[in-house]
């Protein structure tokens, strides 16, 4: 009887868990295949360029919004219905014909996610009500967050290629409809409900006022990045980055003087929450930036072909994999000296990039090795990070805390593209340059790790 019920928390971990995998599988996966779809339904490269950026817009600008409806009606059964929406309009992104039809079902694709993906934390935390099984648990959940990335990058570079009676491309998406039609019947009957706060406040207006500054701020920042930082850009993105702190400011003060507010202030009150969202910012600047630099380089410098791109990060997914399923047993012994680690790995793994990648002949074995190393220090990291933000939190919580940290790492990673690619194309030594602003971003991500370890040992003599 308990080891049935052991399997059965462990599957509902792998049922939760489609969400953020669905979710980064999508974002990764398409960025491969863009070309492919460019060329099929005729579309321009600013059409095409919105086919990412709609999906991120949709995604970053709903996330809080998501957790809080999860809290209201149910977490389970926010996640069946997003999860049902995330499936029809992946449907309807595998079967548009122009961009802007497909530009729009990206929109609410994404916006599903949003929905979806916040209810993960929350169900897996009542599911697991040991902390240490919950650390276990969360570290899986961020490990196929990770994994998801790496099979993006190399389903995107494959299924274009194959050759069939219709445009493979349209497999992108297709893909996503048995993986999510089996996981709604499975959550149905294996999940069960965490407890309802129908006293949630939904806040119709502030709630609005947090998407329409979410959505300007995110697409000036890719926009930026995309087309370059001119006078209109930068006031837009200043002004609601602007708007935001004001916005959050006004939560804080109303939090602090008891009133209802839409964003919940008890995550800011753990220590290691408001440090995991410092590391978080700086670390994410460059997860993204890795895969867009060294793609692009694969592929315009060295004239790889997307599939032998794909298989190349196939390399560093295998160290990431490999990496991820120790960080779940180490993590819980050795904490943030754990993730310091991983990134040391990182920085090494950067150095070595440098030096195997930016020759002006390809030695695929080399690079592969690189990054297979690179992969065990990402591994180690991206999982450890999102699980030692929630580790501490009570179940009522972390699903609100999962929108801000997600919330978060989307408009770094929007930042982080934006920052290093405009180095990467502006310099003719971009590739190394921009390789040395991301080990920079490492170095101070390690420094606030350290200088939190500091602080806290002196607190406690």
């Amino acid at each position: 009887m308990r080891n049935f019920q052991e399997f059965n928390k462990w599957l509902s971990l792998i049922v939760i868990s489609m969400s953020i995998f669905l979710c980064v599988l999508d974002l990764f996966i398409v960025n491969i295949a863009i070309p492919s779809i460019k060329n099929s339904i005729n579309a321009s490269t600013a059409e095409t360029q919105f086919i990412i950026v709609f999906y991120i817009i949709g995604y970053g600008a709903f996330l809080i919004t998501g957790s809080k409806i999860g809290n209201k009606y149910g977490h389970k059964k926010t996640f069946i219905v997003s999860m049902f929406g995330f499936m029809v309009f992946s449907f309807f992104c595998g079967n548009s014909t122009s961009a802007t039809a497909l530009n729009v079902s990206r929109l609410f694709q994404g916006i599903s996610a949003a929905f979806m993906v916040p209810q993960g934390v929350a169900l897996i935390s009542n599911v697991f009500a040991i902390e240490e099984e919950r650390v276990k648990a969360l570290g899986i959940y961020g490990a196929i967050a990770g994994i998801a990335s790496v099979i993006g990058q190399v389903l995107g570079g494959i299924i274009p290629d194959l050759h069939l009676s219709f445009d493979a491309w349209r497999l992108v998406f297709f893909i996503n409809i048995p993986i999510a039609l089996l996981v709604i019947i499975l959550a149905n009957k294996s999940l069960k409900e965490v407890e309802i706060n129908t006293k949630e406040s939904i806040q119709i207006f502030p709630q609005i006022t947090l998407i329409i500054l979410l959505i300007v701020l995110m697409y000036e920042i890719v926009i930026g990045g995309e087309e370059g930082w001119r006078a209109n850009n930068i006031l837009l993105l200043l002004s609601s980055l602007s708007g935001l702190i004001l916005f959050i400011l006004n939560q804080k003060r109303k939090f602090k003087k008891g009133k209802e507010v839409l964003i919940n202030m008890k995550p800011f009150l753990y220590p290691s929450f408001k440090i995991a969202l410092f590391a978080a910012v700086t670390y994410y600047l460059v997860q993204d930036s890795y895969f867009f630099i060294n793609a692009n380089f694969f592929e315009e410098h060295h004239h790889l072909s997307s599939t032998k791109t794909g298989l190349l990060f196939a390399c560093q997914g295998i160290g990431y994999v490999l990496a991820s399923l120790l960080s779940v047993r180490f993590l819980n012994k050795y904490q943030e000296k754990f993730i310091v680690f991983g990134l040391l790995i990182m920085v090494l793994g950067l150095v070595g990039h440098i030096y195997a990648v930016s020759t002006s002949t390809v030695n695929l074995s080399i690079i592969s090795v690189v990054l297979f190393f690179y992969g065990i220090g990402c591994g180690i990291v991206l999982p450890s990070m999102f699980t030692n933000a929630m580790r501490k939190l009570p179940v009522s919580i972390t699903s609100l805390a999962s929108g801000v940290y997600l919330t978060i790492q989307q408009i770094s990673i929007g930042f982080g593209v934006s920052l290093v690619g405009r180095v990467y194309f502006s310099f003719d030594d971009g590739y190394f340059m921009a390789t040395c602003v991301m080990i920079f971003l490492l170095l101070i991500t390690i420094s606030i790790f350290l200088i939190s370890d500091f602080r806290l040992k002196r607190n406690s003599l």
